[in-house]
């Protein structure tokens, strides 16, 4: 695909523009961090903001059904209990090929990693380089890894390095997705500010996979400020 590149990211030049902006702070702040509701930019940040009534990118983005209603216990020390989920396919596949996303969810702190990734096989180098990358920093493996009973995380490599490394498998029932509960929540709040991004920037569906390495890490962020305030 034409165009400017850094690396392997896509740019625009602002050279030259200096058109002054129509939308308030408020507005900006609101889609610099991927449309997060107004409240929620409030009590995270703890600073005053006007609040904007109507954003139709968000009006747009965020039409879902009702969610169910999960309880979930809440893990004692973070990096303990992760919930494992994956989003997909998804249609268009990206310019760099993926058609998933694997997301994991840290059942103490809330905060969510979202990776996209080509195919369902490339689950279990993605999770264990994950994993084994957030043990060095923490200095333990989870004791529990949730998930539902998808193959890409119930397989013979997967429960081979889960016994090397001392970690429980649990999986919700089938037909339950309430039990995993926790990933389903993040999953939408994903997919929401996903619609809303590519519907308020109008650039192509194709560089889904930009924005959530890029611009969804500032929302994904707004869990763990939950735990640092």
């Amino acid at each position: 695909m034409r165009g400017i590149y850094e690396g392997n990211l896509p740019c625009l030049n602002f050279k030259n523009i200096r058109e002054k902006s129509f939308m308030s702070a408020s507005e900006e702040l609101h889609k610099s961090l991927g449309h997060v509701s107004y409240a929620r930019l409030k009590q995270k940040l703890g600073i005053p903001l006007k609040n904007i009534t109507k954003c139709e990118a968000c009006a747009l983005g965020k039409i879902t059904k009702a969610s169910f209603k999960s309880k979930h216990q809440r893990a004692s020390r973070p990096f303990e209990e992760l919930h494992l989920d994956l989003i997909g396919p998804i249609s268009p596949t990206s310019r760099e090929g993926d058609k998933y996303i694997l997301t994991v969810v840290d059942s103490n702190t809330r905060y969510c990693s979202a990776t996209p990734i080509n195919l369902k096989s490339d689950v279990y180098n993605t999770l264990s380089n994950i994993l084994k990358f957030e043990a060095k920093r923490f200095g333990y493996y989870p004791s529990v890894l949730h998930s539902d009973r998808g193959r890409e995380f119930l397989n013979s490599t997967m429960e081979e390095f889960c016994k090397e490394h001392l970690i429980k498998c649990r999986t919700s029932d089938p037909y339950t997705p309430q039990q995993n509960g926790l990933a389903e929540r993040h999953n939408r709040t994903i997919l929401e500010s996903l619609r809303t991004i590519l519907t308020d920037s109008k650039i192509s569906k194709q560089y889904w996979s930009d924005i959530v390495k890029l611009r969804l890490r500032k929302l994904l962020m707004m869990s763990l400020m939950t735990v640092m305030k």
